[in-house]
Protein backbone atom coordinates (compact mmCIF):
# COMPACT_ATOMS: atom_id res chain seq x y z
CA UNK A 1 0.00 0.00 0.00
CA UNK A 2 1.27 3.56 -0.56
CA UNK A 3 3.17 5.34 2.19
CA UNK A 4 1.55 8.57 3.37
CA UNK A 5 3.62 11.49 4.63
CA UNK A 6 2.54 14.06 7.22
CA UNK A 7 0.75 16.16 4.62
CA UNK A 8 -1.33 13.20 3.53
CA UNK A 9 0.45 12.89 0.18
CA UNK A 10 2.03 9.76 -1.28
CA UNK A 11 5.65 9.57 -0.15
CA UNK A 12 8.07 8.55 -2.92
CA UNK A 13 11.16 9.87 -1.13
CA UNK A 14 12.24 6.45 0.10
CA UNK A 15 11.54 4.67 -3.15
CA UNK A 16 8.08 3.60 -2.04
CA UNK A 17 6.08 1.89 -4.75
CA UNK A 18 2.32 1.99 -4.84
CA UNK A 19 1.16 -1.63 -5.03
CA UNK A 20 -2.59 -1.18 -5.12
CA UNK A 21 -5.28 1.48 -5.11
CA UNK A 22 -8.99 0.79 -4.40
CA UNK A 23 -11.20 1.21 -7.43
CA UNK A 24 -13.96 2.97 -5.52
CA UNK A 25 -12.89 4.30 -2.11
CA UNK A 26 -16.11 6.32 -1.92
CA UNK A 27 -18.06 3.05 -1.61
CA UNK A 28 -16.24 1.92 1.55
CA UNK A 29 -17.64 2.17 5.06
CA UNK A 30 -14.66 4.18 6.28
CA UNK A 31 -15.37 6.82 3.63
CA UNK A 32 -19.01 6.88 4.69
CA UNK A 33 -17.96 7.22 8.34
CA UNK A 34 -15.53 10.01 7.52
CA UNK A 35 -18.21 11.87 5.56
CA UNK A 36 -20.74 11.60 8.39
CA UNK A 37 -18.22 12.84 10.97
CA UNK A 38 -17.24 15.77 8.73
CA UNK A 39 -20.86 16.84 8.33
CA UNK A 40 -21.80 16.38 11.99
CA UNK A 41 -18.88 18.32 13.45
CA UNK A 42 -18.28 20.78 10.63
CA UNK A 43 -14.83 19.37 9.84
CA UNK A 44 -12.89 18.89 6.64
CA UNK A 45 -11.08 15.58 6.25
CA UNK A 46 -8.88 15.45 3.17
CA UNK A 47 -7.47 12.00 3.84
CA UNK A 48 -7.20 9.12 6.27
CA UNK A 49 -4.54 10.87 8.34
CA UNK A 50 -6.95 13.71 9.09
CA UNK A 51 -9.49 11.23 10.42
CA UNK A 52 -6.83 9.46 12.48
CA UNK A 53 -5.64 12.74 14.04
CA UNK A 54 -9.22 13.61 14.99
CA UNK A 55 -9.70 10.16 16.54
CA UNK A 56 -6.73 10.55 18.90
CA UNK A 57 -7.37 14.19 19.82
CA UNK A 58 -11.14 13.83 20.28
CA UNK A 59 -11.03 10.41 21.90
CA UNK A 60 -14.42 10.56 23.59
CA UNK A 61 -16.24 11.76 20.48
CA UNK A 62 -14.51 9.22 18.26
CA UNK A 63 -15.44 6.17 20.35
CA UNK A 64 -18.97 7.44 20.85
CA UNK A 65 -19.36 7.67 17.09
CA UNK A 66 -17.91 4.15 16.67
CA UNK A 67 -20.45 2.84 19.21
CA UNK A 68 -23.31 4.24 17.13
CA UNK A 69 -21.88 3.58 13.67
CA UNK A 70 -21.21 -0.10 14.41
CA UNK A 71 -24.56 -0.49 16.21
CA UNK A 72 -23.53 -1.88 19.59
CA UNK A 73 -26.47 -3.59 21.31
CA UNK A 74 -26.81 -2.56 24.96
CA UNK A 75 -29.31 -3.30 27.71
CA UNK A 76 -28.62 0.12 29.22
CA UNK A 77 -27.00 3.11 27.45
CA UNK A 78 -23.86 4.76 28.78
CA UNK A 79 -23.90 7.78 31.10
CA UNK A 80 -20.69 9.15 29.60
CA UNK A 81 -18.03 7.86 27.24
CA UNK A 82 -14.98 9.12 29.11
CA UNK A 83 -14.39 11.51 31.97
CA UNK A 84 -13.33 14.88 30.56
CA UNK A 85 -9.60 15.54 30.77
CA UNK A 86 -8.85 12.02 31.94
CA UNK A 87 -5.48 10.71 30.68
CA UNK A 88 -5.47 7.38 28.82
CA UNK A 89 -2.91 5.96 31.25
CA UNK A 90 -3.63 4.58 33.74
CA UNK A 91 -6.53 3.20 31.75
CA UNK A 92 -9.75 5.09 32.51
CA UNK A 93 -13.23 3.61 32.42
CA UNK A 94 -15.00 3.95 29.08
CA UNK A 95 -18.78 4.00 28.61
CA UNK A 96 -19.59 4.11 32.31
CA UNK A 97 -23.11 3.10 33.20
CA UNK A 98 -23.68 0.93 30.14
CA UNK A 99 -24.85 -2.67 30.42
CA UNK A 100 -24.48 -5.19 27.63
CA UNK A 101 -23.55 -8.76 26.77
CA UNK A 102 -20.72 -9.76 24.45
CA UNK A 103 -22.33 -13.01 23.27
CA UNK A 104 -25.60 -11.27 22.43
CA UNK A 105 -23.80 -8.86 20.11
CA UNK A 106 -22.27 -11.79 18.23
CA UNK A 107 -25.39 -13.95 18.07
CA UNK A 108 -27.85 -11.15 17.30
CA UNK A 109 -25.95 -8.44 15.40
CA UNK A 110 -27.83 -5.26 14.54
CA UNK A 111 -27.57 -6.03 10.82
CA UNK A 112 -28.44 -9.69 11.29
CA UNK A 113 -28.65 -11.81 8.14
CA UNK A 114 -31.55 -14.19 7.58
CA UNK A 115 -31.59 -16.85 10.32
CA UNK A 116 -31.34 -19.62 7.73
CA UNK A 117 -28.19 -18.19 6.14
CA UNK A 118 -24.78 -19.51 7.12
CA UNK A 119 -23.12 -18.14 10.27
CA UNK A 120 -20.19 -20.58 10.54
CA UNK A 121 -18.39 -22.79 8.07
CA UNK A 122 -16.21 -25.35 9.81
CA UNK A 123 -13.53 -26.88 7.60
CA UNK A 124 -10.90 -29.54 8.22
CA UNK A 125 -8.50 -31.35 5.92
CA UNK A 126 -11.34 -33.77 5.15
CA UNK A 127 -14.76 -32.34 6.05
CA UNK A 128 -17.04 -29.30 5.89
CA UNK A 129 -19.74 -28.22 8.35
CA UNK A 130 -22.28 -25.47 7.63
CA UNK A 131 -24.04 -23.92 10.63
CA UNK A 132 -26.92 -21.49 10.13
CA UNK A 133 -27.57 -18.56 12.43
CA UNK A 134 -30.68 -20.35 13.69
CA UNK A 135 -28.74 -23.54 14.47
CA UNK A 136 -25.90 -21.62 16.12
CA UNK A 137 -28.31 -19.83 18.45
CA UNK A 138 -30.01 -23.12 19.33
CA UNK A 139 -26.71 -24.87 20.04
CA UNK A 140 -25.61 -22.00 22.28
CA UNK A 141 -28.97 -22.10 24.08
CA UNK A 142 -28.58 -25.81 24.84
CA UNK A 143 -24.99 -25.42 26.01
CA UNK A 144 -25.88 -22.42 28.17
CA UNK A 145 -28.67 -24.31 29.93
CA UNK A 146 -26.31 -27.20 30.67
CA UNK A 147 -23.69 -24.79 32.03
CA UNK A 148 -26.24 -23.14 34.32
CA UNK A 149 -27.29 -26.55 35.62
CA UNK A 150 -23.63 -27.28 36.31
CA UNK A 151 -23.54 -24.20 38.53
CA UNK A 152 -21.68 -21.85 36.19
CA UNK A 153 -22.09 -18.24 37.27
CA UNK A 154 -20.79 -14.85 36.24
CA UNK A 155 -17.09 -14.64 37.04
CA UNK A 156 -16.37 -18.36 36.70
CA UNK A 157 -13.66 -19.46 34.29
CA UNK A 158 -14.49 -21.87 31.47
CA UNK A 159 -11.60 -23.34 29.47
CA UNK A 160 -11.16 -25.16 26.20
CA UNK A 161 -8.46 -27.58 25.06
CA UNK A 162 -9.92 -27.44 21.61
CA UNK A 163 -9.41 -27.15 17.90
CA UNK A 164 -10.81 -24.40 15.72
CA UNK A 165 -14.33 -25.66 15.08
CA UNK A 166 -17.96 -24.64 15.59
CA UNK A 167 -18.32 -26.35 18.98
CA UNK A 168 -15.53 -24.15 20.34
CA UNK A 169 -17.48 -21.04 19.36
CA UNK A 170 -20.64 -22.52 20.88
CA UNK A 171 -18.93 -23.17 24.23
CA UNK A 172 -17.38 -19.69 24.24
CA UNK A 173 -20.68 -17.96 23.48
CA UNK A 174 -22.50 -20.04 26.10
CA UNK A 175 -19.94 -19.12 28.75
CA UNK A 176 -19.91 -15.41 27.93
CA UNK A 177 -23.72 -15.25 27.72
CA UNK A 178 -23.70 -16.08 31.45
CA UNK A 179 -20.82 -13.74 32.26
CA UNK A 180 -18.18 -16.44 32.71
CA UNK A 181 -14.68 -15.80 31.36
CA UNK A 182 -13.48 -17.88 28.38
CA UNK A 183 -9.95 -19.10 27.78
CA UNK A 184 -8.63 -21.72 25.37
CA UNK A 185 -5.46 -23.55 24.40
CA UNK A 186 -4.90 -25.46 21.17
CA UNK A 187 -4.52 -29.29 21.34
CA UNK A 188 -1.07 -29.12 19.75
CA UNK A 189 0.20 -27.44 22.94
CA UNK A 190 2.32 -29.54 25.30
CA UNK A 191 1.01 -30.61 28.72
CA UNK A 192 3.42 -28.39 30.66
CA UNK A 193 2.49 -25.31 28.60
CA UNK A 194 -1.23 -26.01 29.04
CA UNK A 195 -0.88 -26.32 32.81
CA UNK A 196 1.23 -23.16 33.02
CA UNK A 197 -1.84 -21.35 31.73
CA UNK A 198 -4.83 -23.20 33.17
CA UNK A 199 -3.51 -23.68 36.71
CA UNK A 200 -3.38 -19.90 37.06
CA UNK A 201 -6.98 -19.28 36.09
CA UNK A 202 -8.59 -22.31 37.85
CA UNK A 203 -11.36 -23.29 35.40
CA UNK A 204 -14.65 -24.75 36.63
CA UNK A 205 -15.32 -26.63 33.38
CA UNK A 206 -12.84 -27.82 30.76
CA UNK A 207 -14.03 -28.66 27.24
CA UNK A 208 -11.69 -30.86 25.21
CA UNK A 209 -11.62 -32.69 21.88
CA UNK A 210 -11.16 -36.45 21.84
CA UNK A 211 -8.72 -36.11 18.93
CA UNK A 212 -7.69 -33.87 16.05
CA UNK A 213 -6.67 -34.25 12.42
CA UNK A 214 -3.46 -32.56 11.31
CA UNK A 215 -1.25 -33.14 8.29
CA UNK A 216 -3.21 -36.21 7.31
CA UNK A 217 -2.86 -37.93 10.69
CA UNK A 218 -5.26 -38.39 13.60
CA UNK A 219 -3.79 -37.29 16.92
CA UNK A 220 -5.59 -38.65 19.98
CA UNK A 221 -5.86 -36.27 22.94
CA UNK A 222 -6.37 -38.80 25.74
CA UNK A 223 -2.72 -38.97 26.84
CA UNK A 224 -2.51 -35.20 27.31
CA UNK A 225 -5.93 -34.82 28.91
CA UNK A 226 -5.25 -37.59 31.43
CA UNK A 227 -2.18 -35.63 32.59
CA UNK A 228 -3.81 -32.18 32.56
CA UNK A 229 -7.04 -32.89 34.45
CA UNK A 230 -5.58 -34.24 37.74
CA UNK A 231 -3.48 -31.05 38.05
CA UNK A 232 -6.54 -28.76 38.13
CA UNK A 233 -7.82 -29.00 41.72
CA UNK A 234 -10.91 -26.79 41.27
CA UNK A 235 -12.08 -28.43 38.03
CA UNK A 236 -15.65 -29.66 38.46
CA UNK A 237 -16.34 -31.08 35.03
CA UNK A 238 -14.48 -32.34 31.96
CA UNK A 239 -16.62 -32.37 28.81
CA UNK A 240 -15.38 -34.22 25.72
CA UNK A 241 -16.36 -33.26 22.16
CA UNK A 242 -16.26 -36.21 19.71
CA UNK A 243 -14.29 -34.17 17.15
CA UNK A 244 -13.06 -37.36 15.44
CA UNK A 245 -15.96 -39.78 15.65
CA UNK A 246 -13.87 -42.86 14.86
CA UNK A 247 -11.74 -42.33 18.00
CA UNK A 248 -13.04 -43.73 21.28
CA UNK A 249 -12.36 -41.91 24.54
CA UNK A 250 -12.16 -43.87 27.79
CA UNK A 251 -13.88 -41.57 30.27
CA UNK A 252 -13.25 -43.87 33.24
CA UNK A 253 -9.48 -43.60 32.90
CA UNK A 254 -9.38 -39.82 33.41
CA UNK A 255 -9.04 -39.07 37.12
CA UNK A 256 -10.02 -35.53 38.19
CA UNK A 257 -9.46 -34.54 41.81
CA UNK A 258 -13.20 -33.96 42.03
CA UNK A 259 -16.14 -33.64 39.71
CA UNK A 260 -17.19 -35.62 36.67
CA UNK A 261 -16.11 -36.59 33.16
CA UNK A 262 -18.65 -36.93 30.35
CA UNK A 263 -19.22 -36.67 26.63
CA UNK A 264 -20.83 -33.51 25.27
CA UNK A 265 -24.22 -35.10 24.55
CA UNK A 266 -24.40 -36.31 28.15
CA UNK A 267 -23.48 -32.83 29.34
CA UNK A 268 -26.37 -31.32 27.36
CA UNK A 269 -28.80 -33.88 28.82
CA UNK A 270 -28.06 -32.64 32.35
CA UNK A 271 -29.87 -29.34 31.75
CA UNK A 272 -32.54 -29.01 34.44
CA UNK A 273 -34.74 -26.93 32.15
CA UNK A 274 -33.77 -27.98 28.60
CA UNK A 275 -36.48 -25.79 27.03
CA UNK A 276 -35.42 -22.58 28.80
CA UNK A 277 -34.88 -19.68 26.38
CA UNK A 278 -31.44 -18.21 25.81
CA UNK A 279 -30.92 -15.25 28.13
CA UNK A 280 -28.00 -12.84 28.26
CA UNK A 281 -26.56 -11.52 31.51
CA UNK A 282 -26.57 -7.71 31.70
CA UNK A 283 -22.95 -6.81 32.44
CA UNK A 284 -20.74 -3.75 32.88
CA UNK A 285 -18.75 -2.58 29.87
CA UNK A 286 -15.46 -3.68 31.41
CA UNK A 287 -16.71 -7.09 32.58
CA UNK A 288 -14.09 -9.67 31.46
CA UNK A 289 -14.85 -11.84 28.45
CA UNK A 290 -11.51 -13.46 27.52
CA UNK A 291 -8.31 -14.51 29.23
CA UNK A 292 -5.37 -14.65 26.84
CA UNK A 293 -1.71 -15.19 27.70
CA UNK A 294 1.70 -13.73 27.05
CA UNK A 295 4.08 -15.94 25.07
CA UNK A 296 5.93 -17.31 28.08
CA UNK A 297 9.36 -16.58 26.61
CA UNK A 298 10.43 -14.60 29.70
CA UNK A 299 8.96 -16.78 32.43
CA UNK A 300 5.55 -18.32 32.97
CA UNK A 301 2.81 -17.11 30.60
CA UNK A 302 0.97 -14.17 32.11
CA UNK A 303 -2.85 -14.14 31.95
CA UNK A 304 -4.17 -11.04 30.18
CA UNK A 305 -7.82 -10.19 30.81
CA UNK A 306 -9.86 -8.55 28.04
CA UNK A 307 -13.06 -6.65 28.79
CA UNK A 308 -16.34 -7.19 26.95
CA UNK A 309 -16.98 -3.80 25.35
CA UNK A 310 -13.32 -3.00 24.69
CA UNK A 311 -12.93 -6.25 22.77
CA UNK A 312 -16.23 -5.90 20.94
CA UNK A 313 -15.83 -2.25 19.98
CA UNK A 314 -12.22 -2.54 18.83
CA UNK A 315 -13.01 -5.60 16.70
CA UNK A 316 -16.12 -4.01 15.20
CA UNK A 317 -14.14 -0.86 14.39
CA UNK A 318 -11.42 -2.85 12.64
CA UNK A 319 -13.86 -5.07 10.79
CA UNK A 320 -16.10 -2.22 9.68
CA UNK A 321 -13.69 0.62 8.94
CA UNK A 322 -10.41 -1.10 8.16
CA UNK A 323 -11.64 -4.30 6.49
CA UNK A 324 -14.98 -3.07 5.13
CA UNK A 325 -16.70 -6.27 6.31
CA UNK A 326 -20.43 -6.32 5.68
CA UNK A 327 -23.30 -8.72 6.47
CA UNK A 328 -23.01 -11.85 4.36
CA UNK A 329 -19.27 -11.51 3.73
CA UNK A 330 -17.15 -14.60 4.43
CA UNK A 331 -14.24 -14.01 6.78
CA UNK A 332 -11.41 -16.54 7.12
CA UNK A 333 -8.31 -16.14 9.24
CA UNK A 334 -5.91 -19.08 9.50
CA UNK A 335 -5.34 -19.37 13.24
CA UNK A 336 -5.64 -21.58 16.31
CA UNK A 337 -7.78 -20.91 19.37
CA UNK A 338 -4.71 -19.90 21.40
CA UNK A 339 -3.82 -16.98 19.16
CA UNK A 340 -5.57 -13.63 19.62
CA UNK A 341 -6.54 -13.65 15.96
CA UNK A 342 -9.07 -16.41 16.72
CA UNK A 343 -10.96 -13.96 18.92
CA UNK A 344 -10.69 -11.32 16.21
CA UNK A 345 -12.07 -13.79 13.66
CA UNK A 346 -15.01 -14.89 15.80
CA UNK A 347 -16.06 -11.27 16.35
CA UNK A 348 -16.85 -11.16 12.65
CA UNK A 349 -20.24 -12.54 13.66
CA UNK A 350 -20.99 -9.15 15.26
CA UNK A 351 -20.83 -7.60 11.78
CA UNK A 352 -23.16 -10.21 10.33
CA UNK A 353 -20.35 -11.98 8.49
CA UNK A 354 -20.01 -15.71 7.96
CA UNK A 355 -16.86 -16.88 9.74
CA UNK A 356 -14.78 -19.74 8.34
CA UNK A 357 -13.04 -21.90 10.94
CA UNK A 358 -10.26 -24.10 9.59
CA UNK A 359 -8.69 -26.81 11.74
CA UNK A 360 -5.70 -28.58 10.23
CA UNK A 361 -2.54 -28.02 8.22
CA UNK A 362 -2.61 -25.15 5.71
CA UNK A 363 -0.87 -27.51 3.28
CA UNK A 364 -3.56 -30.20 3.25
CA UNK A 365 -5.14 -31.71 1.31
CA UNK A 366 -2.48 -32.15 -1.34
CA UNK A 367 -3.36 -31.96 -5.01
CA UNK A 368 -3.76 -35.42 -6.58
CA UNK A 369 -1.54 -34.17 -9.41
CA UNK A 370 1.36 -33.66 -6.99
CA UNK A 371 2.98 -30.81 -5.12
CA UNK A 372 3.45 -30.10 -1.40
CA UNK A 373 0.01 -28.77 -0.63
CA UNK A 374 0.72 -25.13 -1.43
CA UNK A 375 -2.64 -24.83 -3.20
CA UNK A 376 -4.75 -26.06 -0.26
CA UNK A 377 -5.69 -22.63 1.11
CA UNK A 378 -6.09 -20.94 -2.29
CA UNK A 379 -8.47 -23.73 -3.27
CA UNK A 380 -10.37 -23.33 0.01
CA UNK A 381 -10.81 -19.62 -0.73
CA UNK A 382 -12.38 -20.42 -4.09
CA UNK A 383 -14.45 -23.35 -2.81
CA UNK A 384 -16.02 -21.46 0.10
CA UNK A 385 -16.26 -18.11 -1.74
CA UNK A 386 -14.25 -16.32 0.92
CA UNK A 387 -14.21 -12.52 0.71
CA UNK A 388 -11.65 -11.75 3.44
CA UNK A 389 -8.57 -13.90 4.02
CA UNK A 390 -6.03 -13.50 6.81
CA UNK A 391 -2.89 -15.45 7.57
CA UNK A 392 0.62 -15.17 8.97
CA UNK A 393 3.64 -13.66 7.26
CA UNK A 394 5.39 -17.02 7.67
CA UNK A 395 2.76 -18.80 5.60
CA UNK A 396 3.00 -16.19 2.84
CA UNK A 397 6.79 -16.49 2.85
CA UNK A 398 6.49 -20.25 2.24
CA UNK A 399 4.35 -19.57 -0.82
CA UNK A 400 6.80 -16.91 -1.96
CA UNK A 401 9.74 -19.30 -1.64
CA UNK A 402 7.83 -21.80 -3.75
CA UNK A 403 7.28 -19.07 -6.40
CA UNK A 404 3.58 -19.89 -6.23
CA UNK A 405 1.09 -17.94 -8.31
CA UNK A 406 -2.27 -19.60 -7.54
CA UNK A 407 -3.99 -17.97 -10.51
CA UNK A 408 -1.39 -19.38 -12.89
CA UNK A 409 -0.87 -22.77 -11.28
CA UNK A 410 -0.29 -25.53 -13.83
CA UNK A 411 -2.86 -27.81 -12.16
CA UNK A 412 -6.34 -26.30 -11.84
CA UNK A 413 -5.52 -22.65 -11.16
CA UNK A 414 -7.86 -20.71 -8.87
CA UNK A 415 -9.77 -17.54 -9.71
CA UNK A 416 -10.09 -15.66 -6.37
CA UNK A 417 -13.25 -14.13 -7.83
CA UNK A 418 -14.82 -13.48 -4.43
CA UNK A 419 -11.65 -12.35 -2.63
CA UNK A 420 -11.29 -8.60 -2.26
CA UNK A 421 -7.79 -7.20 -2.84
CA UNK A 422 -7.93 -5.13 0.35
CA UNK A 423 -8.82 -8.12 2.52
CA UNK A 424 -5.61 -10.15 2.51
CA UNK A 425 -4.45 -9.62 6.07
CA UNK A 426 -1.00 -10.67 7.22
CA UNK A 427 0.38 -10.82 10.78
CA UNK A 428 3.53 -12.25 12.24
Amino acid sequence: MPLINETGQHDESMGAKELWRPLSPQSTQIYDFMTKISQKYGLSFDNYNDLWKWSVTETSKFWEEIWHYTSVKAHKPYDRVLESGKPLFPRPRFFEGSKLNFAENLLYPANAPDEDSIAIIGATEADREFVSWKELRERVRQCTNAMKSAGVQSGDRIAGFLGNHANTVVAMLAATSIGAFWTAVSPDTGVHAVLERLKQIEPKILFADNASLYNGKVHEAYAKISQIVPELPLLEQLVIFPAIKSVEFNLDEVKPQKGTVCMYETFLSTAQDPSAPLEFASLDADHPVYILYSSGTTGAPKPIVHGSLGTLLQHKKEHTLHCDIRPGDRLFYFTTVTWMMWHWLVSGLASGATIVLYDGSPFRPMDPEGGKGEMAMPRLIDELQITHFGTSAKYLSVLEQASLNPRKHHNRPVTFQTLRPSSVLGHR
